[in-house]
């Protein structure tokens, strides 16, 4: 797993657009370059970079289909407590709230999602509407990874428009969400660490191609995850 965590964190110095540094950010990369060709897994990362990059005018093609509607999204951050319900009906019993999450503040690192890929819609307006995460495109079948350790708060199929998606909480009011997935690999209650492996992509739900929507959320206000991500020329 740490080995795991150290390519990945390469491979981000490895697309890093690091403003400012100038010649420093290419003495950077060439020797993350280097660090990545002397293990097999970065060799792959290496040759999956440059495949993408020469295709980026097809993967740019995949993305939402159109503008996920989150209602159902943020009905389970209500049931999970991140953020608060409604009031209950008149007459209705009042639920029982749900147990304050362990972790109040995470204050460690955040990962890129995925090994490699083409971000093909940015988070923002689009389409009259606003774009609530980032659209990432790549093969499919590759794997999806949890940004920072958390747990698994949702695991299924049920939110429309999202497809096969898996949502995880990293401390009392962030959340992050992963959809359009071909296959899940965490159940609801996983605690699951960075890096780890959660799904693999594909094109399940509003989507046009083989790509995952990635969201992060702080309660119910969506966050551009760039802001929040090692900055990357993804």
């Amino acid at each position: 797993m740490k080995r795991t965590l150290l390519l990945g964190a390469l491979a981000a110095v490895l697309l890093a657009g690091i403003a400012g540094l100038g010649r420093g950010a290419s003495l950077l990369e060439t020797a993350a370059k280097e660090v990545l060709r002397q293990d097999p897994k970065g060799r792959k990362i290496l040759k999956d970079f440059e495949r993408y990059r020469k295709l980026a005018h097809i993967f740019k093609k995949y993305h939402d289909s159109r503008t996920l509607d989150d209602a159902d999204l943020l009905e389970v951050l209500r049931e999970t407590g991140v953020i608060k319900g409604a009031s209950p009906a008149k007459g209705a019993k009042p639920a029982k709230p749900p147990k304050p999450f362990p972790i109040q503040q995470y204050s460690g690192r955040y990962r890129w999602p995925m090994d490699a890929g083409v971000v093909s819609s940015e988070f923002g307006p689009r389409w009259g509407k606003q774009h609530q995460g980032l659209d990432i495109a790549a093969d499919t079948g590759v794997p999806i990874r949890a940004i920072a350790p958390g747990e698994v708060i949702y695991s299924g199929s049920h939110i429309t428009g999202y497809g096969n998606v898996i949502i995880m909480r990293h401390d009392q009011d962030t959340t992050t969400t992963y959809a359009h997935n071909k296959a899940l690999k965490a159940k609801k209650g996983d605690r699951v660490k960075a890096g780890q492996i959660i799904a693999l992509l594909g094109s399940t739900g509003h989507s046009t191609g083989p790509h995952l929507h990635f969201e992060f959320r702080t309660g119910n206000t969506p966050v551009n995850p760039r802001t929040k991500l090692p900055k990357s020329a993804f």
